[in-house]
């Protein structure tokens, strides 16, 4: 769980880092929250006002001012009837109980929030939209440029017109980039983040694990993700951190697949990737297996091979080393097996060597979103880093796709894999397959 402190140390270390961009005038820091998306919609917070606030009221702002070091709320008003309703929400009806359950030096309605501006010429804000269900940077950066693209749409997100409305509201103000600073704070998990992140892993691996017992021919996608949904929900999940990919026989050749409406097919593989929002918390695991339960003699060298250059690449993750020095010594391990693997054709063979000098992709961050924020690349893995392990295998002449992924934390002597229980061997896998009831 995390502490009321802990967000206000959060808060502390984001003006430490204001006032060491700009020492002559740190300014305000403004970070909007969630709107209500839907009447009866669960709200879920934006990651970055969560992580600051831990406030789950939605249309409200945060200002942390790096002048004075404090941190003030605004909030909507709750009417009566909205209260009778839908239950009582922190709000500025009673800012003496918002105040004490945030941590924060001061609540105010949304009223108040312009006046706080007047005066002020630096304001920071996170030039990027906030994450909310189901949602990463780089989805929501993917969704905003198709959006803006379309002439009969080009509707600016909220947080551009947000940023447009500081610039109007605010004119005599600098305006910078709040990310960068975010970013890096939400990069290395601290203890509470990680038990969340473990737990998350957890359920991960359970659902994965459900879904394997009830594959069998003729099952339909649908019903493996609705297995995995109700693992989560009952583990006490918000619900996916994602949409699952259930991807049956040619339908894993699309690397984000996501329609999960074909029946299995008899021979086929299935590629299951799929995590819960834990909390604020995601996680992230693939896993490939026969619909039969058993790999045929091609699927098991093909998958096979991907499964242990997984092994070799956990082997050398550890604290200290960059993400390319891990990728090089897991490709030194594999270059003699690939070497001395009778491949079934050539073009196997070629794929395999390809996929160790050219990596396709390895890795992302995970935290509060599955495609968390933060760059770790180029540079020393430091203890509390989460990120997944995740080496794929692409033959575009068949069109074969092939990838197997752990989210794993750095620990100060390795690593901790939160989803270790979850069996890699293809003997294991194929006495799990098809065990559980239709």
């Amino acid at each position: 769980m995390i502490t009321i402190q802990e967000r206000r140390d959060r808060r502390a270390r984001l003006i430490d880092a204001m006032r060491r961009a700009r020492p002559d005038d740190p300014g305000v820091a403004l970070i909007a929250g969630a709107p209500k998306e839907s009447v009866h919609g669960r709200f879920r917070q934006h990651n970055d006002f969560m992580y600051l606030c831990g406030l789950e009221s939605p249309h409200a702002y945060l200002l942390l001012d790096a002048r004075d070091g404090t941190s003030q709320l605004f909030v909507p008003h709750q009417s009566a009837e909205r209260r009778e309703r839908e239950g009582a929400l922190l709000s500025a009806a009673d800012p003496d109980e918002a105040r004490v359950a945030t941590g924060v030096d001061e609540v105010h309605g949304l009223e108040m929030l312009a006046p706080r501006l007047e005066r002020v010429r630096t304001i920071w804000t996170p030039m990027r939209a906030g994450e909310g269900a189901i949602q990463s940077w780089d989805t929501l950066q993917r969704a905003a440029q198709e959006r803006l693209s379309d002439p009969w749409d080009g509707r600016p997100d909220r947080f551009r017109w947000f940023v447009r409305l500081l610039r109007e509201r605010v004119p005599a103000a600098q305006l910078h980039d709040l990310a960068p600073l975010l970013d890096e704070l939400r990069l290395i998990k601290s203890p509470a983040e990680l038990e969340l992140l473990r737990r998350s892993g957890k359920l991960a691996g359970d659902a994965l694990l459900a879904a394997m017992r009830r594959t069998r021919p003729g099952v339909m996608e649908y019903q493996l993700d609705a297995e995995m949904r109700y693992v989560y929900l009952d583990g006490g999940a918000l619900d996916v951190s994602y949409r699952a990919i259930v991807a049956g026989g040619d339908n894993a050749w699309y690397g984000h697949y996501g329609a999960n409406d074909a029946e299995l097919v008899d021979g086929d593989l299935v590629l299951v990737d799929c995590g819960p929002d834990y909390r604020y918390y995601a996680s992230d695991i693939t896993r490939i297996w026969p619909v039969n339960g058993r790999y045929d003699p091609v699927q098991r060298e093909l998958y096979g091979f991907i499964v242990e250059y997984h092994r070799a690449l956990l082997r050398h993750l550890r604290p200290g080393v960059t993400r390319e020095q891990v990728q090089e010594e897991a490709a030194a391990d594999m270059a003699p097996i690939v070497e001395r693997t009778r491949w079934s054709k050539p073009i196997y063979a070629e794929a395999a060597q390809r996929c160790l000098v050219f990596p396709h992709h390895l890795s992302h961050s995970v935290g509060m979103a599955v495609h968390d924020v933060g760059n770790y690349r180029g540079r020393p893995m430091q203890p509390g880093l989460v990120l997944t392990v995740d080496p794929q295998l692409i033959i575009p002449e068949e069109r074969r796709y092939l990838r197997v992924e752990d989210t794993v934390a750095i620990t100060g002597e390795g690593i901790e894999n939160f989803h270790g229980f979850v069996t890699l061997d293809l003997d294991a896998t194929e006495a799990l397959v098809g065990s559980g009831p239709a």
